[in-house]
């Protein structure tokens, strides 16, 4: 275990200290975020935002990354006072970016999805052309879409439990078709050209990730960044917006994510509920209040608008 650790939690007496030993940084505030984040205020310099990895290939290709980018819509990493890039304290790794005190987006707001898609936008512009040595590969969404299906089907019992087999007969069989035709297109193609090119993904568009400040939005938090058709990063986002516009399709393709030539895939992507099932299976791994009966009307309301999008979307393409 980790000196720093103390249980599942840092202990700030000693984070202060390793900080300071390590990378020659005097902080004199250290505030928790999540148990793996941390705002940090140095003694000398602006505001700090500290956060501890487990994965050294990922972070190092985020520095490669980093190192050849200059798109103004990114936060990068950047040194500790010793010039060091990263810490290490035993299997973690810690690094630094700036602290921008702005606003997350929420896409609740038309106007928070718009300058979300356009920041996006601007990071695959920006990006293009990029290469790093020896790009970690990355499996494709579908297989993992795959995997947690199949973990998604060891849950069959709670619906049953709770009166809902029905909905869950219908998630599955949704998944399973559309995961069948999706791998009908050339995924492995898009992959060979985005590491010809050099296209890269942000990896994680959730609002979150996107923060407003003096007018501008910045994209923070590289860590699924990789070398990848931007058609990833658009699947994402439509999923995140679906909601927001009560699953119309025609609101969906008004924000002219994807090029005409891939918006069969891109729809088809959108017609499998990796969501959902993402969403139930983290509600089921966390301690939540809110109970199974409740969360399990909300999923069938959310699924019966589904639906909707999903026979709208199949007519347009047929």
């Amino acid at each position: 275990m980790s000196n720093l650790m103390k249980g599942d939690d840092v202990n700030i007496d000693r984070l202060s200290s390793f900080l300071q030993k390590q990378g020659m940084l005097n902080v004199m505030l250290v505030s928790t975020i999540q148990n793996h984040v941390f705002y940090l205020e140095p003694f000398k310099g602006h505001s700090l935002i500290l956060k501890r990895h487990r994965n050294r290939a990922r972070l190092e290709q985020q520095w490669r990354f980093f190192a050849q980018q200059t798109s103004s819509v990114i936060i990068p990493f950047q040194r500790f006072p010793n010039q060091k890039p990263y810490l290490t304290d035993d299997s973690h790794y810690w690094t630094i970016t700036p602290y921008i005190p702005g606003k997350k987006l929420n896409y609740h707001f038309a106007g928070d999805r718009e300058s979300g898609l356009l920041a996006l936008q601007t990071f695959h512009h920006d990006t293009k052309r990029i290469k790093v040595s020896s790009p970690l590969r990355q499996e494709i969404f579908y297989r993992r879409w795959s995997k947690r299906l199949q973990k998604f089907r060891n849950t069959a019992p709670l619906f049953q439990e709770y009166g809902f087999g029905a909905l869950f007969n219908d998630i599955v069989q949704t998944t399973e078709k559309h995961l069948s035709l999706i791998t009908g297109f050339d995924w492995a193609g898009l992959e060979r050209s985005a590491l010809q090119s050099g296209t890269w993904i942000h990896g994680d568009v959730a609002a979150h990730n996107f923060i407003r400040y003096k007018g501008r939005v910045y994209m923070i938090d590289f860590d699924l960044l990789g070398c990848a058709s931007p058609l990833h990063d658009y699947i994402q986002l439509g999923q995140r917006f679906l909601p927001y516009l009560n699953w119309d399709s025609e609101r969906l393709l008004s924000y002219n994510m994807v090029q005409e030539k891939y918006l069969r895939p891109w729809l088809y992507a959108l017609f499998i509920p990796s969501d959902v099932m993402r969403d139930w299976l983290y509600y089921m791994n966390r301690r939540s209040i809110q109970p199974v009966g409740d969360y399990l009307e909300k999923m069938e309301r959310e699924w019966i608008q589904r639906l909707s999008f999903l026979k709208t979307a199949i007519d347009m393409l047929n």
